[in-house]
């Protein structure tokens, strides 16, 4: 029977081989120079899974997997039984997953880092790993310094010469499987030269001391049948959900044999940025905003989409200054009402009269799911629709593609991955999405009437009263609103 060692064995991304059967696909030149690759725009919920499990199934040597959360619902179980599949053709699977949302899955990581070609290590894990929710809330509250430095990365890579990066994290939620919640995201599928550098990222996560190995911190060590008792289940869920699965599968081969599909990628030079894994006093997750700083001085059109918006002092003054000087500044991002974290809009919230005052468009999310048929399968099961995705657009130039949202916690406490493409093409696309989006009622434009009270308009549709979901989502908003945890959003 196979064990992996509990002593860390140092793994590095193989070269990038672009006779594989996904740089075939892609029809990648390996002749580019350094800073070409090649984009495509991922919206649509369904088509982000199938592309995830279209890259899975075409993987020949590689798969690397970095996420802050992974569930363990439709979408991620079939992931995973897809991952299991890649292994046992000897596809080398490595799986980095933040381990705050780990609570209860120690069981099936051990099981499935029992494999001879899959290794899952946790980032910056918890020490107790009991089954009771309370004693993690306890160490959390003790090790805050430690425990408060969360991977919000989000990086999908396959044989190093294709990957997936964005904010979608793994869960039905985010491929518009949910009945409850579904959000509308966005993605970015990179091609080529640009993948190496994710893998180096990776590499980087993947061998820091800050990610343990699964078998030195989950005490649990599974038998043989463990392993198959687990696949057994994971097949008979698969054949439940069946007509759900087969959907995503029809689609998939059909993105894949699709004609057009080296014609639709988009060539461009980029530019990767990401954190260091290990935390420091320098907050060197501020490399990402200025990422932001560094390129507003010149634009004339900004479009920021952020789901949790919570501007620090020097992004409101660089704002201020843009649009004095005529620059048109958009913001898209969640209302009360499609927001998945209430805390986080309260401390937006309290910039709002700020932004609109200095001249700054807002526009907030609509919960509606009458409005959101493009991101839900199928919509009229879906209770409420929230905004996930991380993106800037400057002028029709350059647009920017990660995980990193507009607040605090992203700008020095999460560790964050993006990458910004110079190509007016990918630009007009996304920033065409989105105002396709509002064009077909699912943003509020928030602004003040003739009476001088915030009003939210949607093309026939207003109100003076912000859109909430509920009493309660009021007053915890409210609650929120007075605790000092502006630095924590």
């Amino acid at each position: 029977m196979h064990f992996k060692p509990l002593t860390r064995t140092t793994s590095y991304a193989a070269p990038p081989d672009f006779s594989a059967a996904l740089a075939r696909l892609f029809k990648i030149d390996p002749s580019l120079s350094n800073d070409q690759s090649r984009f495509l725009p991922i919206h649509n919920n369904d088509e982000a899974l199938a592309w995830r499990l279209a890259l899975i199934e075409q993987a020949e040597k590689t798969i690397d997997a970095q996420y802050y959360s992974w569930h363990a619902d439709t979408s991620g179980k079939l992931l995973i039984n897809k991952l299991i599949e890649a292994a046992d053709r000897g596809v080398r699977v490595r799986l980095l997953l933040d381990d705050i949302h780990t609570f209860g899955a120690d069981r099936r990581i051990a099981i499935l880092n029992q494999h001879a070609n899959i290794e899952v290590r946790l980032f910056n894990p918890f020490h107790l790993r009991w089954p009771f929710k309370m004693f993690r809330l306890f160490e959390f509250l003790w090790d805050i310094d430690r425990l408060n430095h969360r991977m919000h990365n989000k990086l999908l890579i396959t044989d190093n010469v294709v990957s997936i990066i964005g904010g979608r994290n793994i869960g039905d939620e985010y491929f518009g499987l949910n009945r409850l919640f579904d959000f509308r995201d966005l993605d970015l599928m990179v091609c080529g030269n640009a993948v190496n550098s994710f893998s180096k990222s990776f590499d980087l996560y993947w061998n820091s001391p800050v990610s343990k190995t699964a078998r030195r911190i989950i005490a649990f060590r599974p038998r043989r049948l463990d392993f198959i008792h687990m696949k057994k289940r994971l097949d008979k869920f698969i054949f439940i959900n069946s007509p759900i699965i087969q959907r995503i599968e029809h689609l998939k081969n059909s993105l894949i044999a699709n004609p057009k599909l080296s014609a639709s990628l988009i060539q461009s030079e980029s530019h990767i940025f990401y954190d260091l894994p290990e935390p420091d006093e320098s907050k060197q997750s501020q490399t990402m905003q200025k990422l932001y700083q560094s390129s507003i001085d010149t634009v004339k059109q900004l479009t920021l989409i952020s789901a949790y918006f919570v501007p620090s002092n020097d992004l409101i003054a660089s704002l201020k200054n843009m649009v004095d000087r005529g620059v048109n500044v958009q913001v898209f991002t969640n209302s009360l009402a499609s927001i998945d974290v209430t805390a986080a809009f309260s401390g937006y919230e309290r910039y709002r009269h700020q932004l609109l005052s200095m001249g700054v468009e807002l526009f907030e999310f609509r919960s509606d799911p009458e409005y959101h048929s493009t991101y839900s399968t199928p919509a009229s099961n879906v209770k409420i629709f929230g905004l996930h995705a991380k993106s800037i657009i400057y002028d029709t130039d350059s647009v920017y593609v990660g995980t990193l949202n507009l607040d605090p916690r992203s700008a020095s406490l999460n560790t964050e991955i993006g990458i910004l493409v110079d190509n007016s093409t990918l630009s007009d696309d996304i920033r065409n999405a989105f105002l396709s989006d509002l064009s077909e009622g699912q943003f509020w434009q928030v602004k003040y009437n003739d009476k001088g009270r915030l009003t939210w308009t949607c093309n026939k549709d207003s109100t003076t009263r912000q859109p909430a979901r509920n009493l309660w989502q009021r007053l915890a908003n409210f609650i929120y609103s007075r605790l000092p945890i502006q630095q924590q959003l």
